[in-house]
């Protein structure tokens, strides 16, 4: 029984292997065509993104925000 098992699981390694060689060489010309089709146009320029701009209540509340406070409640509801 072990025996069976091996060789279905190389004759699998096998057929997908192959396939997977099969498939790669058959696209291989399609991935070519589109490498020198993408390197004869310029590159594209990404788009440029806003900055944020900082206000005064941004920064106000971030800071109190930022600063850790202890609350009775939760450390008496054990």
């Amino acid at each position: 029984m072990t025996g069976v098992v091996v060789v279905t699981v190389v004759l699998f390694s096998l057929l997908i292997g192959g396939a997977d060689y099969a498939l790669g060489y058959a696209v291989k010309p399609i991935y070519v065509q589109n490498a020198n089709n993408s390197t004869a146009t310029s590159p594209a320029v990404p788009a440029s993104t806003a900055i944020p701009s900082t206000s005064a209540s941004a920064s106000a509340s971030t800071a109190a925000s930022a600063t850790p406070t202890a609350s009775p409640s939760a450390s008496a509801s054990s």
